[in-house]
């Protein structure tokens, strides 16, 4: 028996005829809907008072696809170490996928050991995961403004991962010269390089640094947090010029805040790529009052007990991060969770929206900068300022 013929269905058009229109659909999608997202390694750098504030702060920026490197300074003690180490694996065991511990090293506040730290780290990192596209460095204190799964996405928007772009937040043209007298101009030596892990200080010597007049390159003074391209990473970790720029900061003050910025500012491979904004909050100024050496705490309130000083200014920053954080689950990281990043179970998406608006209008401002331009206008309420000068006023300059 045969069946009767039927009439033929309506074909669809062949695809091949389909793709022209999806690849033109594909070129009027905005940059950042196109790209796909990167993967992060982060560095957590944990001293001893921000221990109670490491697990909350890398719930929030946890993602299976990314890399944590998390370090505990060598000065706090090892039952507080082990202490801190059991607990952050017991109750997370998805952390072992993805989470690694570097071995403690003593590290001194303003000493060219941070920089020894981050490079350790970023030589953990290299090793441990071979698809990241960014390194970001924080401290306990730090808090995330942004989901990690939109910076992600948005580190790979514009020309930033296409270009190998590193983000630093160099400082106003005027203090680049300051800068570099009260921190370069000198020679300071940070004893953790005895190997004695009970040393843990900066010395000024009193003595002129002998190559500061005579130096070939353009000290840069920037801020110690940065984004840096996986290109960028492994060039500091095995370069020549870098190695020998390492060794031209190993006796000055603050290296963390120029060393990485002097490499990227100065050589060819990457001073026309240079994004000049790190994409951090920092409260420097409160009511015209400068904060000093180390900035507000973003969680202080108001004498009402009921104001969160910093709040509005959060709000309106654009960043990444903001920082200092001294409350381990404040009301305010609650605020920011619900109405700022959107990681909380309930987030108001219209505010989250509107704060990812505000980010993405702050990257297109700062995207074509010049290398080495002071990008702070471009991001909320930062003002041009100055910073406190960071003068020695004893021989130890303590960590």
């Amino acid at each position: 028996m045969s069946w009767p013929a039927r009439a033929p269905l309506p074909l669809a058009p062949p695809v091949r005829l389909l793709l022209p229109l999806l690849l033109l659909l594909l070129l009027l999608l905005p940059a950042q809907a196109r790209a796909a997202p990167v993967s992060i390694a982060y560095f957590l750098q944990i001293s001893e008072p921000t221990l109670a504030l490491l697990p909350r702060l890398l719930r929030s920026v946890y993602h299976d696809d990314n890399l944590y490197v998390v370090h505990f300074d060598k000065k706090i003690p090892l039952w507080q170490r082990r202490h801190a180490e059991t607990i952050l694996f017991k109750g997370s065991p998805r952390y072992k996928h993805n989470v690694r511990l570097l071995p403690s090293e003593v590290v001194t506040y303003r000493g060219i050991s941070m920089v020894l730290n981050l490079l350790s780290a970023m030589h953990l990192a290299l090793d441990a995961h071979p698809d990241w596209t960014y390194f970001i460095n924080l401290s306990g204190s730090d808090y995330p403004l942004v989901s990690v799964h939109n910076q992600m996405s948005l580190l790979a928007s514009r020309d930033f991962s296409a270009r190998n772009r590193s983000f630093f937040s160099f400082a106003e043209p005027d203090w680049w010269k300051d800068s570099k007298r009260f921190r370069y101009d000198r020679l300071y030596t940070d004893t953790s390089l005895s190997f004695n892990d009970s040393e843990s200080a900066v010395v000024d010597s009193y003595s002129d640094q002998p190559i500061s007049d005579v130096a070939a390159f353009t000290f840069a003074a920037a801020e110690a947090w940065m984004i840096l391209h996986r290109d960028f990473a492994s060039f500091v970790l095995g370069d020549s010029y870098a190695r020998r720029m390492l060794l031209a900061f190993a006796y000055s003050l603050e290296p963390e805040e120029h060393f990485f910025a002097t490499v990227a500012y100065n050589h060819p491979r990457f001073n026309t790529s240079n994004v000049s904004h790190s994409l951090r909050h920092v409260a420097w100024m409160h009511h015209g009052v400068h904060s000093g050496q180390h900035p507000y705490y973003i969680d202080q309130q108001e004498p009402d007990g009921k104001t969160w000083t910093f709040r509005e200014e959060i709000e309106n920053s654009a960043c990444f991060f903001t920082r200092k954080v001294r409350v381990q689950d404040s009301g305010l990281l609650t605020y920011i969770d619900t109405h700022v990043n959107g990681i909380s179970d309930n987030p108001n998406s219209i505010t989250v929206n509107a704060y990812l608006a505000k980010v993405n209008k702050a990257l297109d401002c700062v995207v074509d900068m010049p290398n080495g331009a002071y990008g702070g206008n471009c991001f909320g309420s930062e003002k041009p300022l100055k910073p406190s000068p960071s003068k020695p006023k004893s021989k130890n300059v303590k960590s």
